[in-house]
């Protein structure tokens, strides 16, 4: 079985968090090969027609399904590539580690959700 590995560095910078849109990642989600991933994944699907047998069980996808898989859960992806619109968020157990360590967390979250709010 394959292992897709999370790579920081991919993109000339070390990361520790990847979001991005469906069609950036089409090998993952359009094989019907079984494989798994050293990353958790958070899966947003604004359409989605299809399921996915994770760890041998059964989870349909439609339009608005959110799904959170952990690290190395086996999974294998049965979609129709017409019907699919999704964002995902990929990251390892040390972006949790280093995130919620943070003391000031929320402090900064507050920050910049004011920092994102348009003015009115």
């Amino acid at each position: 079985m394959k292992t897709i590995k999370f790579h920081k560095a991919e993109c000339g910078v070390e990361i520790l968090l990847r979001v991005g849109l469906g069609h950036e990642l089409p090998a993952s989600f359009l094989t019907t090969e079984l494989y798994n991933t050293d990353y958790f994944e958070v899966l947003l699907f604004k359409q989605g027609k299809g399921h996915v047998v994770l760890n041998q069980q059964t989870i349909p996808i439609h339009d608005n399904t959110i799904i959170f898989i952990s690290p190395f859960q086996k999974r294998q992806w049965k979609l129709d590539p017409d019907q699919l619109e999704f964002t995902f968020l990929i990251f390892q157990e040390e972006f949790l580690n280093d995130f919620f360590a943070d003391k000031l967390f929320a402090y900064r979250l507050l920050f910049s959700a004011r920092w994102i709010t348009p003015c009115t």
